[in-house]
């Protein structure tokens, strides 16, 4: 008998290939069997995806650190952590948007009112792929002389901080925003700063920072953060301009 992932030879006895650790499957498959496979896999309190949003509550430093120090079984892959936290926030985008019919363009400050902008919603998961690396840039950087993590290991503390973030988010929007009359932009705004909270702390537990050294660069942190935000915002409005999708008149105050 053969291993069907990576095919290597097995005895009958064996329920896992030692050679890359997949259960042997030996029954045909049926509705009880995938049940059965979902409930272990995702309903299982002891599975590596709640264990891994358990202790990044608990103990954050800790799940990074062991899995840049090689522990790869104890807890989820960080992409895969961050691929689901993008794939939730795009549902929680959608009921915001078509279930509780909120207007997330509408500006609580002045009457601007930019739905043109609404297309940033559609391809939020696209972006956060494309912002995860820069977030990762800027904390190494503010980090650099410390010398203790490369950018691939500040990527991978980032993707496991962003991801948890992003399923207090999901969680967060959808109870909040949906029982409670409170404008989008404004509620988004506190909750980035919590983010960027959360985030410091668990970088300054990682690099031993004392609290004033963690303080300033999660300042600095937030600073370029805000700018690369309006780039964003400039760059999407120019895209929306150059397509015929919107004019200047659009954006104006109404």
């Amino acid at each position: 008998m053969d291993c069907k992932n990576c095919s290597n030879s097995l005895k009958t006895d064996f329920s896992y290939c030692p050679n890359c650790g997949a259960k042997v499957v030996k029954n045909r498959l049926f509705l009880k069997n995938i049940f059965q496979d979902l409930s272990v896999q995702v309903f299982n309190l002891d599975n590596t995806f709640l264990k891994t949003i358990r202790h990044l509550f608990s103990r954050p430093e800790i799940v990074i650190l062991e899995f840049i120090s090689g522990t790869r079984k104890k807890y989820m892959n960080p992409i895969g952590f961050f691929a689901i936290a993008v794939t939730l926030s795009g549902i929680m985008f959608f009921v915001l948007r078509n279930v509780y019919h909120l207007n997330l363009t509408q500006s609580s400050f002045s009457d601007t009112d930019t739905r043109e902008m609404n297309f940033m919603f559609d391809y939020q998961g696209l972006m956060s792929y494309m912002i995860m690396p820069l977030y990762a840039l800027l904390s190494w950087m503010l980090f650099r002389g410390k010398k203790r993590f490369n950018y691939t290991e500040h990527l991978v503390a980032n993707a496991y901080i962003i991801g948890q973030t992003s399923y207090v988010q999901v969680v967060l929007y959808i109870l909040v925003l949906g029982l409670f009359p409170i404008k989008f932009d404004i509620f988004n705004f506190v909750f980035l700063f919590m983010v960027v909270t959360y985030q410091f702390i668990v970088l300054g537990k990682m690099h031993q920072t004392k609290f004033w050294g963690t303080f300033w660069r999660a300042v600095i942190y937030l600073f370029f953060l805000l700018i690369l935000m309006m780039g964003i915002g400039i760059v999407a409005v120019l895209l929306t301009i150059l397509t015929g999708q919107a004019s200047l008149q659009d954006f104006a105050p109404k």
